[in-house]
């Protein structure tokens, strides 16, 4: 009997302990139950700061950044092969479009032409002696036309010679500063290896970068002015050359200015400056504080309030004016957008308005 007992009470210890475990389980997570439900109440309204949407009045202007660049730069070559024997510029050289600046060993060439003027003057002769026998009945059509053919043929000679002559000398392709020297004296040159590089800045190209609704108000030959970093104060003339007909990634627009460079400032390229584009007469636009955007300018949402409540909102947006940001559709004026506090929101969020 006693060993029956001893059977039965394991198997009702085992059912009393699960019993305990299983209402130990139970009220924790009752327990865990009461404190998420405690947190929700706690973020269960949250505080943001509002701005309200109007209509600004205001003339539309807007500046953008850029960097100067060359007008013109180039690598330039000889057109033949040939040793160096003479150099006309430095780095730091300013040249003329046409100016000699390198000459290569024409000795070879100068020698081929006097033997093909020598031949020219021979083949020269023998055409005038056949022309006159052939005027005279003495001679052959065959013989004249031979005469004929040498004749045209070291007339060639002689312009090939005279051409390939004219290629030792190397003439500088554009007007600019030299900004490297890549050859030597006795350096051997090939056709296409580079010579020397030209800059010119005798006018400078800006390139900016503007957003789609400033693009659309640009126009090619618009006159803007131009503030150089480097010259605080003093602003220059530039003018629209070229408007870029596709957006890049970050769906923003080229747009290249020319401008003329100054003696008294002058510009280099590289340098850093500020384009002014005005429009003249005001007009009224629907804005906001731009750090109420949520995501990018191409999808641009806000939150709104209804009530105490934070409604997501797609919008569509222009203009950018300082620290504000022009909406085009999915506003209106009078509509409270959340300036602060966004991170923490969701569509449907209560919300309270910090004083």
């Amino acid at each position: 009997m006693l060993k029956v007992w001893k059977l039965v009470r394991i198997p009702l210890f085992v059912i009393g302990f699960g019993g305990l475990v299983a209402v130990s389980l139970y009220r924790n997570k009752e327990k865990s139950k009461e404190n998420a439900k405690m947190v929700e109440k706690v973020v269960d309204v949250f505080p943001v700061a509002l701005a309200n949407v109007k209509i600004e009045s205001f003339d539309g202007n807007f500046n953008a950044t850029g960097n100067f660049e060359a007008f013109r730069e180039l690598n330039f070559a000889s057109e033949t092969a040939g040793r160096v024997t003479a150099i006309y510029f430095d780095k730091g050289s300013f040249v003329t479009e046409g100016q000699t600046l390198v000459k290569l060993d024409d000795e070879a060439i100068v020698r081929e032409l006097k033997i093909a003027q020598l031949n020219f003057d021979k083949r020269k002769k023998d055409l005038e002696r056949f022309e006159n026998l052939n005027k005279a009945n003495a001679g052959t059509g065959m013989q004249l036309d031979d005469a004929r053919f040498a004749f045209l043929n070291v007339e060639q000679q002689i312009e090939a010679l005279k051409e390939k002559l004219a290629k030792t000398i190397v003439k500088s392709p554009i007007s600019g500063t030299i900004t490297r020297k890549l050859i030597e004296k006795g350096s051997f040159l090939a056709p296409a290896v580079p010579i020397a590089e030209i800059t010119d800045i005798s006018r400078l190209k800006m390139i900016i970068k503007v957003a789609e609704t400033e693009m659309l108000k640009i126009q090619n030959g618009q006159n803007v002015q131009v503030e150089v970093e480097a010259y605080k104060g003093t602003k220059i003339n530039g003018i629209v050359k070229n408007i870029a007909i596709k957006a890049d990634v970050s769906k923003r627009y080229d747009v290249e200015l020319d401008i003329i460079n100054s003696n008294t400032n002058p510009l280099k390229s590289g340098m850093f400056g500020t384009a002014f584009f005005e429009f003249g007469a005001k007009g009224k636009y629907l804005m906001i504080p731009r750090k109420a955007l949520l995501g990018s300018i191409k999808e641009a949402k806000v939150y709104i309030t209804e009530g105490n409540i934070a409604k997501i909102k797609n919008i569509k947006v222009g203009i950018t004016h300082d620290d504000k940001i022009e909406v085009i559709e999915g506003l209106q004026e009078g509509n409270k957008v959340v300036i602060t506090g966004q991170i923490n929101l969701q569509n449907g969020a209560k919300i309270s308005v910090l004083n």
